[in-house]
Formats: C-alpha cells, structure tokens, sequence
C-alpha cells in the first residue's frame, strides 16, 4: 500500500508521516513487514529520488505500507502520470507557497476524479477552504496542527472506503460494447502492449487499458505479481518464488521484483498451519 503526502512545509510532512505510520490500522497491514519512508523532492524529481526508499527496503514495491511524501504538486503529479505504482491514500494539502489559489484541490479533480480508487485526506491550515473541497471526491478534511487521533480516525475511513469501492463492478469498454466485470469473477489478467486481457469464470475480455489502471480498481486479494500479470488469490490452489498456480492446472509467473509483495499478500490473505 502507498500513501502519499503532498505539501511543501518539508517538516509539517515529516511530523505527518510519522503519524500515518503509526496509526494503528496501518501498523496491522504492515505487521508481517517494513514501512518504508521516502522525501521526494521537486528539485531533483521524483525518478531520482526513489532509491532513498531502497536504502531500507528493497524499492517501491514493498510488501508493508510505503509512506512517500512529495513537496511539489509538480513532483507528485508527474509520479502519477508515470504508473509505476498507484496510490491508496494521500493527504493533499491545499495552498503551496504564497498563493492564494486552492491548487491542492484542483490537483485532486485533475488526478482522481470522482469514482477513482485513491482516497484524498486533504490537511490545511487555512480554515476557508473547507466548502471547496466538497467540489472533489475525499473521505476527510484535517486543519493543522494534526493531531494523531484526527489522522487514524482519517485513515480508518479511507480503508474502509477504498475495500468498499474495490469490490463494486468495473465497466470495461470492449469491442464497442461495455461489459460489466465483477472482481470475483475475475481469475487472472494479462497485458501485451496496449492490450489488456481479462480472463473471467464466463470467458475473456479485452480492452485498451493499462494493467496498473485495472489493478487499481480491484480489491487487495488480486496481486500485480508481475509487470504483464495480475492474479486473483481466490483461485490460487499452490505457489512459489516463481509462480501461481490456479485451480485450472495454469501457472502465472511471479517476477522477481515482485516475490516480496506476492508473499506479503498471500501470508495476509491465507491462514497458515503451524
């Protein structure tokens, strides 16, 4: 899981990030692991600054909670239109620098608009923005100074949110028609280029979308276990550093870069005989 927090007070961010990895529903995601904390910054870009998370780690896919936080819009939003990694939760917060303008909010309707998978907490010392963020689709308003209770109370309600929003259908333009695709329908799917195949209990179905985008969507028993792969644990029966294995006898492979989340969400997902 990836939170991320938008603000360009560097240590506001950090006292912020400390909160949010504390925060007890976090902690119990992040129990079998590391979180991890990364400072991005505008001047060196966010491709650059990514490695700081590998110093204790491993990179941004980790098997825990990843706590990044940005101090530009700039540098966050070009981490989103790169779709390496989605994001779950991010505290937004409202004004950057001398402006007046709400740049925080129009940043959330620009990136996740209404409908969208990620959960936006928007933090603020400015007590005047409160009506206009309701403009945008967001599960809490925090005012500065932030106050612990405040964030998990926050946070509670962006998980519960989010595995509400996750189990819905998904509609999936295909061959000019849309199809309605239930999660737990879904076994696997697979991208070739542009190409997008979703193999259902009642057939396959493609589309032109990217496999990080449909990943988003879905609720925490699918893992992206490779770069082309994404797999339901519903219809795993065994698996290893190097696959999946499904009921049908089909094996989906595990990239290397990815065994560590694969784990993460099959010891989370299944009980284990001791």
């Amino acid at each position: 899981m990836l939170v991320a927090i938008v603000d360009d007070d560097r240590l506001q961010a950090e006292e912020l990030a400390w909160m949010v990895r504390s925060s007890p529903l976090l902690c119990r995601i992040s129990s079998e692991s590391s979180n991890h904390v990364s400072a991005v910054h505008a001047s060196v870009g966010y491709s650059d600054a990514l490695p700081v998370v590998g110093e204790t780690g491993g990179d941004m896919s980790s098997d825990g909670v990843d706590v990044c936080c940005f101090d530009s819009l700039e540098a966050f939003e070009r981490f989103c239109r790169d779709g390496e990694r989605n994001v779950d939760i991010v505290f937004m917060d409202i004004r950057f620098g001398e402006s007046a303008e709400a740049e925080g909010i129009a940043a959330v309707a620009r990136l996740f608009p209404r409908g969208s998978a990620t959960q936006v907490i928007y933090v603020t010392g400015y007590g005047d923005c409160h009506s206009k963020v309701y403009a945008t689709q967001h599960v809490g308003f925090l005012m500065k100074p932030v106050v612990q209770k405040a964030v998990d109370e926050a946070v509670g309600e962006a998980l519960r949110r989010r595995a509400e929003s996750s189990e819905r259908p998904v509609l999936v333009a295909s061959g000019g028609d849309v199809r309605v695709v239930l999660p737990r329908n879904v076994m696997w799917a697979e991208s070739h280029r542009r190409l997008l195949c979703i193999h259902t209990r009642y057939g396959d179905v493609e589309t032109y979308l990217k496999l990080a985008r449909f990943a988003e969507m879905l609720p925490d028993r699918f893992v992206h276990c490779h770069q082309s792969f994404l797999v339901n644990l519903d219809y795993v029966t065994a698996w290893n550093n190097d696959r999946f294995v499904l009921a049908d006898g089909r094996a989906i492979p595990i990239s290397q870069r990815r065994r560590a989340v694969a784990k993460a969400a099959v010891l989370a997902y299944a009980r284990t005989v001791r």
